[in-house]
């Protein structure tokens, strides 16, 4: 299969919002959208307007990870202060914080609807939580190492998740049929159980993992350190179906999209978007930064945005050249 690359520009770069570099980026539907900075803000903005509506101040020290709720009417965040914060996007107070890891949050994850959430961080604990109450349910694991990122999906029907051998709170919400995995600065990847807690699988990888991501219930991405990024399956974990190698630069970010393939950002300003069927060299490259890390990336129903050390947030329209590019390869076989 050839190798070949179609390169697409970002149809508006935002430069007004922050003045240093952005970390972590979310987009909602309705037309919202919440980004951190490296100079500890945490900004609510209109992607039409382009404006800031509200900043949500509270945390102390830089907020790595902003997420809105699947509502997209809340924002969860997490970062440097060991805290995560629920945000009313409307008014931008701030009425739960849950306490109780010990580390730097790295990463967050929602169960369903939210009313249970994921966090993960350095201090190696997956935690679920109760939005209601602000209270923690459970450590789902601690492992021996920092977490560096987790992501939820619907299990497989194949997979035995087992039975908790732990008493089941009642404030748990929809864990039954759920797998998380864990991506771990050892070099490993876990996918653990929700309900049971139990480990399913371990993989061992050259590199720090910084970024996983369920493409479909059974295939999944994960990011390195070393810049490899490794496509598996839940039926075969410990063997990857795919691996790209062609770039030393750490990947950053993996976001899937509509179970086809998945966008990865890099260190050195790389944003690529690969194909998981058909072509694996088949890539869309989304330009702008110029070698500066592209720290995440979102997406609302049409577009695709991305935020970057240079302190730009990026916006590219991404629908029509996929389902192009999907329709050549279903039609070429």
């Amino acid at each position: 299969s050839k190798f070949s690359t179609y390169f697409l520009n970002p149809t508006k770069s935002l430069s007004n919002l922050h003045k240093k570099s952005v970390k972590s980026l979310s987009v909602s539907p309705n037309g919202m959208a919440v980004s951190s900075s490296s100079d500890d803000s945490l900004i609510l903005w209109s992607t039409e307007e382009e404006s800031i509506k509200q900043n949500l101040t509270g945390h102390v020290g830089e907020v790595y990870k902003c997420r809105f709720f699947p509502s997209g009417l809340v924002v969860f965040s997490a970062g440097s202060d060991m805290r995560l914060k629920i945000w009313c996007a409307k008014t931008g107070q701030c009425p739960v914080t849950l306490v109780g890891h010990t580390m730097a949050v790295t990463d967050v994850a929602f169960v369903d609807r939210g009313r249970n959430v994921l966090s993960c961080s350095k201090d190696g604990f997956l935690k679920l939580w109760n939005c209601g109450d602000s209270s923690c349910i459970y450590n789902i694991i601690k492992l021996p190492s920092s977490i560096n990122c987790c992501k939820l999906s619907v299990a497989s029907e194949f997979l035995d998740l087992g039975q908790p051998n732990h008493e089941v709170s009642e404030k748990e919400v929809n864990t039954a049929n759920k797998v998380v995995l864990l991506g771990c600065e050892d070099r490993t990847v876990h996918c653990i159980a929700l309900k049971s807690h139990r480990k399913l699988f371990s993989i061992d990888f050259d590199s720090a993992v910084n970024c996983v991501c369920f493409i479909t219930f059974d295939d999944f991405v994960i990011g390195c350190q070393d810049g490899s990024i490794h496509l598996c399956s839940m039926k075969c974990p410990s063997e990857p179906d795919f691996t790209w190698k062609e770039s030393n630069s750490a990947v950053l970010s993996l976001l899937e999209y509509k179970n086809v393939g998945y966008f990865s950002s890099r260190a050195d300003g790389t944003v690529e978007f690969s194909f998981i069927k058909g072509n694996p060299q088949l890539k869309i490259s989304l330009t702008g930064a110029n070698c500066d890390p592209v720290y995440d990336i979102a997406r609302d129903g049409e577009h695709v945005y991305t935020c970057c050390r240079d302190s730009k947030i990026r916006c590219y329209n991404v629908t029509e050249i996929i389902s192009e590019f999907t329709n050549l390869q279903d039609s070429s076989g």
